[in-house]
């Protein structure tokens, strides 16, 4: 059940749809609190998420351990419920407490999941993609920080005002007409400054934007450690990496969960063959 609020037309109005907002930096994300105040009114909203960052989770679910709720509370106009997991299983939270819910969105973001080695292991998009697998349309949203803030809930200087409007009226497109043909989640990506320039871009996703660089150290035993820091590389054009990063231009990318072709079936077919197994 969604709770006893009274404080909001959009609690009192049964017709209206049904979102689950999520995020994987946790319930002081000013990115969530900001899209949370533009979609209480219009929408039933219910807002779950892990009580604390939980920034590259990916799709990593708590399957060794119960879940525990750590807030349950209403806010002014949506009910907002923390647990102690990962941001996927929001998705697994929110559909014992609301039931049929309409869409997922989760965001936004501090820091731009673009390219697909920022897609797969984003909490963000991994929540989104969990709501995916479970037959929910969903949108991942993100906004590009300093790298220095990617772990951190930044945001604060931010006027967010122009994310959340552009942000709600895709929401509400889907909401009308549904999701795109073959798209399993949209994922959003903003820049860090929107100017009059700015465009939105339909894009694919590159495939990296990052290399690795790994820093060896020595702890006060004698012993090694190692911090892994991610170094950017120059984006190939066209993609969602160099239009946020390159161009400060707005990405929207499909991502399809069901994406295997007949051709590259019979390929690995023919590959098969080929080992006489």
């Amino acid at each position: 059940m969604w709770g006893h609020v009274g404080v909001s037309k959009a609690w009192e109005n049964r017709l209206l749809h049904k979102i689950c907002l999520t995020n994987d930096d946790g319930p002081a994300s000013p990115g969530l609190l900001s899209l949370a105040e533009h979609l209480k009114d219009t929408a039933d909203l219910i807002v779950v998420v892990p009580d604390g960052q939980r920034s590259a989770s990916g799709k990593g679910q708590t399957l060794n351990r119960p879940l525990r709720v750590t807030h349950d509370a209403n806010a002014i106009g949506y009910r907002m419920i923390t647990h102690d997991g990962l941001p996927a299983d929001s998705v697994v939270m929110a559909q014992h407490f609301a039931k049929n819910l309409d869409l997922f969105v989760s965001g936004i973001n501090a820091g731009a999941n673009a390219g697909y080695q920022s897609i797969l292991t984003s909490g963000t998009v991994g929540a989104a993609i969990e709501a995916a697998l479970r037959g929910y349309p969903a949108v991942a949203i993100s906004m590009e920080v300093s790298s220095d803030n990617w772990f951190s809930q930044s945001g604060k200087d931010t006027d967010f005002h122009v994310i959340c409007e552009m942000a709600t009226r895709i929401i509400n497109r889907i909401l009308e007409t549904g999701m795109p043909r073959n798209t399993s989640v949209l994922n959003l990506n903003f820049p860090r400054e929107i100017t009059d320039r700015t465009r939105v871009v339909v894009t694919r996703p590159a495939k990296a934007r990052l290399k690795d660089e790994i820093e060896r150290r020595i702890d006060p035993n004698g012993s090694p450690y190692y911090w892994v820091r991610g170094v950017e590389i120059t984006p190939p054009k066209d993609t969602d990496v160099y239009e946020v990063l390159t161009r400060g231009n707005i990405s929207l990318s499909p991502i399809t969960i069901e994406g295997v072709t007949d051709a590259e079936l019979d390929a690995v077919r023919d590959f098969v063959r080929s080992l006489s197994l």
